[in-house]
């Protein structure tokens, strides 16, 4: 008797969760349309993402009346990001570790992309939903000097949220991709033109 009792507490604990809460996990994963769009250049390249990028998530429940959601952003963002930078570049290292001069200069890495998200929104109509990622990206050259600092962001539009694109994770993984995707072309466009060929930013 007292494990059956102990079976309906369970029961009782999780349906209320499901019921009055949304966990909202992206696939983080790029579309083809990501890879028809971008195409490697002959660069070599670093990437490094810090813990609170990965651990990110947002309570914005997108209006007054909607159910409370969590949106876990990072644990798809981040490997989103590291699979746009290895189809921009032709030689992306990906750091794991915290980037020194040494290991950047040991490696014959010219450029060190660092990315931290700066903000996340959720907009809720009865129309549909728009999310919109906005990050923040510094490039350093190999002795740490900052050369780049610029802004992107990801928007994903959604009329008819639970239908037209499969619901809000698809949704929010077509505002990560927007990001990553501008965030590579915007490097690749510096490192085609010359941009930082002066090295560090005045």
């Amino acid at each position: 008797m007292k494990g059956f009792v102990s079976i309906l507490l369970v029961v009782s604990v999780t349906g209320c969760a499901t019921l009055f809460g949304w966990s909202i996990h992206a696939p983080g994963i790029l579309s083809e349309k990501f890879y028809q769009e971008v195409q490697p250049i002959p660069q070599r390249i670093a990437l490094y993402v810090n813990r609170d990028l990965l651990n990110y998530e947002s309570k914005d429940r997108g209006g007054k009346t909607a159910d409370p959601q969590t949106y876990f952003i990072g644990e798809a963002f981040g490997p989103m990001l590291v699979e746009a930078f290895q189809r921009g570049f032709e030689e992306f290292i990906f750091l794991e570790a915290e980037p020194t001069s040494e290991i950047l200069q040991q490696s014959g890495i010219p450029y060190l992309a660092v990315v931290q998200i700066k903000n996340f929104s959720n907009h809720v109509t009865w129309k549909g939903q728009t999310l919109q990622l906005v990050t923040q990206t510094v490039v350093l050259d190999s002795h740490l000097s900052e050369v780049d600092q610029f802004e992107s962001t990801g928007i994903s539009d959604a009329r008819k949220v639970f239908a037209k694109k499969g619901g809000p994770e698809v949704n929010l993984n077509a505002a990560l991709e927007n990001n990553a995707r501008a965030v590579v072309q915007y490097v690749q466009d510096s490192i085609l033109t010359g941009k930082w060929k002066g090295g560090a930013a005045t």
